[in-house]
């Protein structure tokens, strides 16, 4: 039921999916199989979230050490790294039966991190963001909240995009995927250390 809710979610938003259209097309008979499992609706999107977000923090985890080792722990391009590349790993070995990035992007405004029955997943992430928030010191407080906001659901909505488009097989860009993750990157970078046009 979790990879056929992530696919239908992805697809469809949450509010286009009924917790019946999911137990149908898991092939669970009875209507009330989501409510029973998971407690309904909101459960069954955490449990979503959580499944392969696991193995993602785990890999942001890993990077952001080797960042300290080797001395780029508060760096925003590193950190920026953080972000991007364990997303960009796992859909480089998921194949074409992933719709994670599509789910993050459609479900992400309505998924609290930092509820406690998220916190063993979204851990590292929470710890990136903080990060990043310091090293934008030429930034009004206010002005790095929202443009490490806007930098996170660009890159998840740029991944989301290029894991839709090699799902139906459409590549549209005539760029391969590493030199796709490097463009979101320094992209991502050029946008966090813009001026703040409003102190002109």
């Amino acid at each position: 039921m979790i990879e056929v809710a992530e696919r239908m979610f992805a697809e469809r938003g949450i509010d286009g999916v009924s917790m019946r259209d999911v137990a149908a097309a898991a092939g669970q008979k009875n209507n009330s199989a989501v409510r029973y499992h998971f407690g309904g609706r909101d459960g069954l999107v955490l449990e979503v979230f959580r499944r392969r977000m696991k193995e993602i923090n785990s890999s942001r985890a890993a990077y952001l050490a080797q960042l300290d080792e080797n001395g780029r722990g508060h760096d925003v391009r590193g950190l920026v790294e953080a972000v991007v590349l364990p997303l960009a790993d796992f859909l480089r070995t998921s194949g074409a039966e992933s719709y994670y990035a599509q789910f993050i992007a459609r479900v992400s405004p309505s998924v609290d991190i930092l509820n406690p029955d998220l916190s063993e997943v979204t851990e590292a992430s929470r710890e990136v963001t903080t990060r990043l928030m310091r090293a934008l010191d030429h930034l009004p407080r206010r002005v790095a909240i929202v443009r490490v906001d806007l930098m996170l659901n660009m890159a998840v909505s740029a991944l989301a995009v290029f894991e839709q488009r090699r799902n139906c097989g459409n590549p549209v860009v005539d760029a391969d995927f590493d030199e796709i993750v490097r463009h979101l990157i320094d992209m991502s970078v050029g946008a966090l250390g813009a001026p703040d046009s409003t102190e002109d």
